[in-house]
């Protein structure tokens, strides 16, 4: 029999959610920098707003820094501190930095301030994907989605990411490729979405607790104001209701 898995020491991994699909947004917790780089195909390139990273390239027409995709390993390892806030927006080639206006320049330096737009944050100069803006503990990170379907990608692969650094610190040697698991159903995403407006958390069940399953619990937690108050909370949130749980079967070898 499957242990019952209700509260906080039997989970390894929480990611809460907020969305505002109206403004093109999401508010996530539990995601850093580096878990967004492992679930997203990344930009070429990452203009940085508000950023703690020393070795930044610098723009003269802009007088900002950014970094390329070859500098994103150094990056990603300057942020594990989590110093400082993390602002940026993606952009293709530092020409397109360079057409920059005064006022799109004015909005940027905006935007990084005070982790807001005051008009649609997807410029045609820049071609941007996204606008990254996270607080300088990590606590909170808000992120704009000019295509809203990219973020069943990032929770898609957050949690695949994260089920398979759990088998591959506990079962590797025993797991053989054939066992390891799909990818998330495309219809498990969309069916979140509904629920992402109120604000849900999602929370992964400890794959030594349920054994034979791997488990995605959906909670619905209002939107939230407070972040820390959130957290040290959190062993109140996961003994509520379960409202929704996705269940991968390692010996059906399918989610349901």
């Amino acid at each position: 029999m499957v242990k019952k898995v209700n509260n906080m020491e039997h989970y390894v991994q929480h990611l809460y959610i907020y969305l505002n699909d109206a403004d093109q947004f999401a508010l996530f917790s539990g995601l850093t920098f580096a878990q967004f780089m492992d679930a997203m195909k990344m930009p070429k390139n990452l203009l940085l707003l508000k950023h703690s990273y020393d070795d930044a390239s610098y723009n003269m027409h802009t007088q900002m820094e950014f970094a390329s995709q070859e500098e994103f390993p150094a990056l990603r390892k300057s942020r594990t501190a989590k110093e400082g806030e993390f602002c940026w927006i993606d952009f293709r080639s530092e020409k397109q930095l360079n057409s920059l206006t005064p006022q799109e320049q004015a909005e940027l330096l905006y935007i990084g301030h005070k982790k807001e737009a005051v008009r649609s944050p997807f410029y045609s100069t820049l071609l941007n994907e996204f606008v990254y803006l996270s607080t300088e503990d990590e606590q909170t990170t808000k992120i704009y989605f000019r295509n809203l379907e990219r973020m069943n990608e990032l929770v898609g692969n957050y949690f695949i990411q994260s089920i398979r650094r759990e088998d591959h610190g506990q079962n590797f040697w025993r797991r053989k490729v054939k066992d390891m698991i799909p990818e998330l159903p495309d219809e498990i995403l969309k069916s979140l979405k509904n629920l992402y407006r109120e604000g849900i958390l999602i929370s992964l069940a400890d794959p030594e607790k349920t054994k034979n399953t791997v488990e995605l619990h959906i909670r619905q937690v209002e939107e939230i104001s407070f972040m820390d108050d959130f957290w040290s909370d959190i062993d109140n949130y996961t003994n509520q209701e379960i409202m929704q749980k996705f269940v991968y079967d390692r010996k059906l070898k399918q989610w349901s």
